[in-house]
């Protein structure tokens, strides 16, 4: 249990922070051997990969959060269980939306598999990059059914089961 807790909190952080350094390392790099009129084929490749997979990661780590973008004007005016009522009608339409880009991402990852494509620097296949909008996806849908598990806890006044989601 202490390592699924562990995972929860630090897995999206720990990524992308790995991601967005080598990215900025790598461009630096770049940058330092252009002075040198020396460069590597396959660094700007991979940054924008890495930039990539950080965006979709990242788009979970605000859900957890709490963090994701949102008019919620309308929302504050209602009162506690009504807003936390239309917070999940939000979380199941994104959830939604994320189970069709997931299904939808699986699709292209399988289909750039049946291909061959093939990234044109770093030569992995391009399907490396696709899988970043299916995991997105998947982590996604398991942050959001975390949320509204949460939401609904509070609709029902059930202070203990918010407190066990909570961790």
């Amino acid at each position: 249990m202490p390592l699924v807790r562990w995972l929860d909190k630090h897995f999206e952080p720990t990524l992308i922070i790995t991601a967005i350094s080598l990215m900025t390392g790598l461009l630096c790099l770049q940058i330092v051997l252009r002075l040198f009129d020396a460069t590597i084929p396959w660094a700007e490749e991979l940054a924008r990969y890495l930039f990539v997979w950080a965006m979709y990661l990242s788009i979970s780590y605000c859900i957890k959060d709490d963090r994701h973008i949102r008019i919620r004007v309308l929302v504050d005016l209602l009162p506690k269980r009504g807003r936390e009522a239309v917070l999940v009608l939000a979380d199941l339409i994104f959830m939604a939306f994320s189970m069709s880009v997931a299904w939808f991402g699986y699709q292209v990852v399988m289909r750039s598999l049946a291909l061959g494509q093939i990234a044109p620097a770093l030569e992995i296949p391009i399907a490396v990059l696709y899988c970043s909008v299916l995991v997105g996806s998947v982590l996604n849908i398991i942050r959001l059914s975390s949320s509204i598990w949460r939401r609904v806890a509070l609709i029902r006044g059930n202070r203990e089961s918010y407190q066990e989601v909570q961790g």
